[in-house]
């Protein structure tokens, strides 16, 4: 091979090498966003932190053949819930409030109330699923959790398996997410699990909407990356916590105002770039052959 081909090979590879790192993108979810299937379970919203930068978000909770009593939740589904705006963040409204499941603040969108309509663990376990895109795939810095009540400890998985994750199109209850290709994103148990971060609000007073005062929390000191994120209030299905636990799995109440994440793939320019130097390589080969 010639210097000259040798060089513009290096050149190319150079390139995909030397392809930008993003840095770290915030979404706030205090204000703005586009909703789709408005007003209805099974509703998106969209937040942008620039361009080619979206992320929608959609809310789950284990509903689905949960019964009517306050203690059949074992065999529960997950199940599309309500994502609601407010100016403390997102929050969530689940399906059971109305059908005697025992929090009857609850199971309609236009009755739900506080404490109900934020992402909560009473009864039923709510969450929030995060997805950054087609093709894109981001490490996920901090949550921010706006505002809250009684507690703020919360559960924060990656799907680093292939495909869309199955409890969106199936049957599927929490406590098999971890063996259907859901990670941890937290390195040691600690008092909490390796799921879950206790008083994910910092020192932010309760039922707070002043979002200068919110304290982002860092997540994922493993630095996973992967397109869909799951959030929710702590959740002892997910995975149990372990001997002298000091948060309790019952009373969280939160709402979601922020999130930051770093995207892990190059930019399209560096990428069109590498790809007409390597291009140019091959035409020169086939060129000096003739």
């Amino acid at each position: 091979m010639s210097k000259y081909v040798f060089g513009s090979l290096a050149l190319g590879l150079a390139l995909i090498a030397t392809a930008p790192v993003h840095a770290a993108s915030s979404w706030s979810f205090t204000t703005g966003g586009t909703e789709t299937n408005a007003n209805s379970f099974g509703n998106t919203r969209t937040y942008s932190a620039g361009t080619n930068q979206n992320v929608t978000i959609s809310a789950w909770s284990d509903t689905k053949n949960s019964g009517s009593g306050a203690n059949t939740v074992t065999n529960a589904y997950i199940q599309n819930a309500y994502l609601g705006s407010y100016s403390g963040g997102l929050g969530v409204t689940n399906r059971d409030g109305a059908t005697g499941a025992g929090d009857t603040n609850e199971g309609t969108i236009k009755n739900t109330s506080v404490p109900g309509h934020t992402m909560d663990n009473s009864v039923r376990y709510d969450s929030m699923l995060f997805d950054f895109g087609t093709g894109k795939s981001v490490a996920l810095n901090s949550v921010t959790v706006g505002w809250w009540y009684s507690d703020s400890d919360i559960t924060v998985l990656a799907y680093t398996g292939t495909g869309t994750p199955t409890f969106v199109s199936a049957n599927q209850g929490y406590a098999s997410l971890l063996s259907s290709g859901w990670s941890v994103v937290k390195a040691s148990a600690g008092t909490t699990g390796t799921a879950n971060y206790s008083n994910a609000a910092g020192n932010t007073p309760q039922q707070n909407t002043d979002a200068s005062k919110y304290v982002p929390l860092a997540v994922n000191d493993l630095n996973i990356s992967a397109r869909y994120w799951l959030v929710g209030a702590l959740n002892n299905l997910v995975q149990a916590l372990p001997n002298g636990a000091t948060v309790n799995a019952g009373n969280d109440y939160v709402k979601i105002a922020a999130i930051s994440a770093t995207y892990k793939t190059p930019e399209p320019s560096s990428m069109v770039l590498a790809s007409g130097a390597l291009a140019g390589v091959m035409l020169m080969r086939r060129r000096r052959k003739g």
